[in-house]
């Protein structure tokens, strides 16, 4: 017996979405303790792109996987996910080498 994309995707949502409701909560909490009053770098910017990418990833995981949305979608958001990782892998090299007033 198959059943239809409509109940697959269903499925693949009701078991993931306590943990990612539980992501996204920590995300909001943590994106409103942020300073706003403090101007932003490139770097901080950056950062915050990071930060956002890692709350957010359980939800590009299961994107990728719900067969109500068309494959090429599912591609593209793989790809985005992907390239996100990729800058996430290398966020930390960048902080690093970042020194406050270098260039001045």
């Amino acid at each position: 017996m198959t059943t239809s994309p409509k109940e697959q995707s269903e499925a693949i949502i009701r078991a993931n979405k306590r943990a990612i409701d539980r992501s996204i909560r920590a995300l909001i909490q943590e994106m409103e303790s942020e300073n706003t009053l403090v101007a932003e770098s490139p770097l901080s910017r950056f950062q915050k792109v990071l930060k956002l990418y890692r709350g957010l990833k359980p939800v590009f995981a299961v994107l990728g996987t719900i067969p109500l949305i068309p494959s090429t979608w599912r591609t593209a958001i793989g790809m985005f996910d992907q390239a996100l990782e990729a800058l996430s892998g290398v966020g930390g090299d960048i902080t690093a080498r970042f020194k406050a007033g270098k260039d001045l």
